[in-house]
């Protein structure tokens, strides 16, 4: 808005002005989307002039757990092939899941899907209880987003080779865990966000 204020309008990608280029890499599903000069009309704008962060950040603290528990079964989706793995790939005349490193790594994982999932339950809670949640939201998304990614390290740490095969869930949800890490805000835009809620700049 010409004043500097935020609002929140709806826009059709058709509209001249609008470029949508899909990024470049290997199954990558997100594009870059510009504008350039695009019109849009008073009538296509959500809610009042001026109240679009304050509606952005209240879709999002009911949208970004949502998110998170996604990211909760995915990892746990992760736990589960990966601790099969250990179960069934012998190497020395012995299932891998029997030497202290791979344990290691799978028990890394757990922790970080746990952290993940109480975090998210605890958000949840306090959305459905009505509660002031504006902290836990932030806190959730920097805890799920950071553990889904950390989940698929540790389990290509298990799986190895075959765990970059194309066709292999684990590299579907590498490439999924990078999107997500960044999407609606990055962990370090979440701890920024949760400590401004907790301590309000005066």
């Amino acid at each position: 808005m010409d004043n500097g204020e935020i609002a929140l309008v709806l826009v059709d990608r058709a509209d001249p002005g609008i470029t949508i280029t899909p990024r470049a890499g290997f199954m990558v599903s997100v594009a870059e989307v510009r504008f350039d000069r695009v019109r849009v009309p008073i009538s296509n704008m959500l809610g009042q002039a001026g109240a679009g962060w304050r509606i952005l950040d209240s879709a999002l603290e009911k949208a970004l757990p949502i998110l998170c528990a996604y990211q909760v079964g995915a990892c746990q989706e992760i736990l589960d092939f990966t601790a099969e793995y250990t179960r069934t790939r012998v190497v020395f005349g012995q299932p891998i899941g029997r030497f202290q490193r791979v344990q290691d790594h799978c028990v890394d994982l757990s922790i970080h899907l746990d952290a993940a999932r109480w975090a998210t339950y605890e958000t949840l809670w306090k959305l459905d209880s009505n509660l002031p949640a504006a902290a836990s939201v932030h806190e959730n998304k920097a805890v799920a987003s950071e553990a889904y990614y950390q989940v698929c390290n540790f389990s290509h740490m298990v799986h190895a080779g075959p765990g970059t095969d194309y066709g292999h869930p684990l590299m579907a949800h590498s490439v999924m865990a990078h999107t997500l890490y960044q999407y609606l805000g990055t962990p370090l835009h979440h701890k920024r966000k949760m400590m401004d809620v907790l301590y309000p700049k005066v």
